[in-house]
């Protein structure tokens, strides 16, 4: 099965003139319920009481993804900690979303996120190093295939997509939607076709399900 990873699509890194192409391949997989994870390098800071999206630390009471013009969108899945993969996916797939208990972190994604979409922050640029149990996770959802983009200021994006090659996990590159700071294509796309990624334009990517 495969799982969408849109890594550090956040503004201003990843600016609202995202690729439309990764926008309707974000929409396919959310209209088919796909497995969907939004990782960014920082979850937004508390915004003041009672404001849109405020929270009382980087995930605490009252998050909530933002969609492209910041505002206050869809719960995430409640986790113990932006580095607890395995709390997010229990929670998830339980369905718990307790007003007491803890919640997902906020991230600034272009595209926001749903309610049944991981949101998980990771300081490291490898997503697999700074997020506890991904793989692991990933391998109890039945996830075998990363179909990854996004923007790639600090390297998350390759570093993220050759982690995931040595775990045995298939990646494909959607290369017209993984984009530097400046907007443009990133250069090593090559290196990882050579290292075993498949890169693929967005249009053109299918999920298996």
């Amino acid at each position: 099965m495969d799982a969408l990873l849109l890594i550090d699509t956040t503004a201003p890194a990843f600016s609202a003139d995202s690729p439309a192409a990764l926008a309707d391949l974000l929409a396919r997989a959310r209209g088919v319920g796909g497995v969907i994870l939004h990782v960014a390098g920082s979850a937004v800071e508390a915004a003041g009481d009672g404001g849109a999206g405020a929270v009382d630390g980087p995930h605490g009471d009252g998050a909530r993804g933002r969609g492209p013009d910041g505002a206050e969108g869809a719960p995430g899945a409640a986790a113990d900690g932006p580095a607890e993969f395995r709390s997010v996916y229990a929670d998830a797939e339980d369905g718990d979303e307790e007003e007491t208990g803890p919640v997902a972190p906020v991230i600034d994604t272009v595209y926001g996120t749903g309610e049944d979409e991981l949101v998980l922050v990771s300081e490291a640029p490898d997503a697999f190093e700074g997020v506890e149990e991904l793989a692991e996770g990933l391998d109890d959802l039945g996830v075998d295939r990363l179909i990854v983009a996004g923007g790639d200021g600090r390297g998350a994006v390759y570093q993220t997509s050759m982690a995931a090659l040595v775990l045995g996990f298939e990646v494909v590159l959607a290369g017209d939607a993984v984009r530097t700071p400046e907007g443009g294509q990133v250069d090593w796309l090559a290196d990882a076709e050579d290292a075993g990624a498949v890169v693929k334009p967005a249009g053109d990517v299918w999920l298996k399900m």
